[in-house]
């Protein structure tokens, strides 16, 4: 954190280390009124997220297993669907 009136007189430097990836509150008579994160130009949604702690990111890489699919092949499950509910009408 740091106060206005040092923001003022050291710009520079809070924007180098701003864009050193060092996120800056900026305080005014003690309270923070703003803050300075560094941009993420190519960074995934998952990564932005995850630098605001709105998500976590995976701990392994690779692909995401599906689980097993459950049910009989070849039934079309849209269809079956639709029968169900013209059945229940009458």
């Amino acid at each position: 954190m740091i106060p206005v009136r040092e923001l003022n007189q050291h710009t520079s430097a809070v924007l180098r280390a701003v864009a050193g990836g060092t996120a800056v509150t900026i305080t005014s008579d003690g309270h923070a009124i703003a803050r300075l994160v560094p941009l993420t130009g190519g960074s995934s949604a998952l990564d932005r997220l995850a630098a605001t702690g709105q998500a976590t990111a995976p701990s392994v890489g690779g692909p995401v297993m599906l689980p097993p699919a459950d049910g009989t092949e070849g039934i079309d499950v849209s269809a079956e669907l639709v029968a169900d509910r013209d059945a229940a009408r009458w």
